[in-house]
């Protein structure tokens, strides 16, 4: 029987999925995990680079939280944010995408960011991050223009 090739890929995968088992298991013992991200998915309510989240597991989830899941079809490991609700799972869709959604079941969920901080402030909070919180329940023609103008502003441009 021949084996497959090597695959770097596949390898950072399995190691993706058995940082977030370790996550998952942390959580559900009642602890909190913090951790860097590293993708610009969420951006600019999560800065790769510059801000920190803190997640606890949760018992019920809302539109607007943001999670950290494991996503079935396809295959992915998000932290996104919830933008509709279903029987059995959440739809979920970085703040910086227009149109990509993931779909997730509650048992793929880990848990909530709590906060985030950057340089050392907790920011999940601020006027800002509400705002994008709210605008994910817009259509994508008006949200991508009222990021754009988001970042400008936060950039004091």
């Amino acid at each position: 029987m021949s084996q497959k090739p090597y695959s770097g890929e596949a390898k950072r995968a399995d190691e993706a999925m058995a940082w977030f088992e370790n996550v998952r298991g942390l959580l559900s013992a009642g602890g909190s995990v913090e951790f860097a991200p590293r993708g610009y998915s969420m951006w600019p309510t999560i800065r790769p680079g510059k801000d920190t989240v803190c997640l606890r597991a949760a018992a019920d989830y809302r539109v607007s939280d943001i999670v950290l899941a494991a996503c079935d079809n396809p295959p992915l490991l998000v932290l996104h944010r919830i933008v509709r609700l279903l029987p059995d799972g959440a739809v979920l869709r970085g703040d910086s995408n227009l149109y990509q959604t993931e779909t997730c079941t509650f048992d793929g969920i880990a848990g909530r960011v709590t906060a985030i901080s950057r340089d050392s402030r907790d920011v999940s909070s601020s006027v800002s991050t509400r705002l994008l919180a709210m605008l994910q329940r817009f259509p994508a023609l008006v949200r991508r223009p009222a990021v754009r103008i988001l970042n400008l502003w936060k950039n004091g441009i």
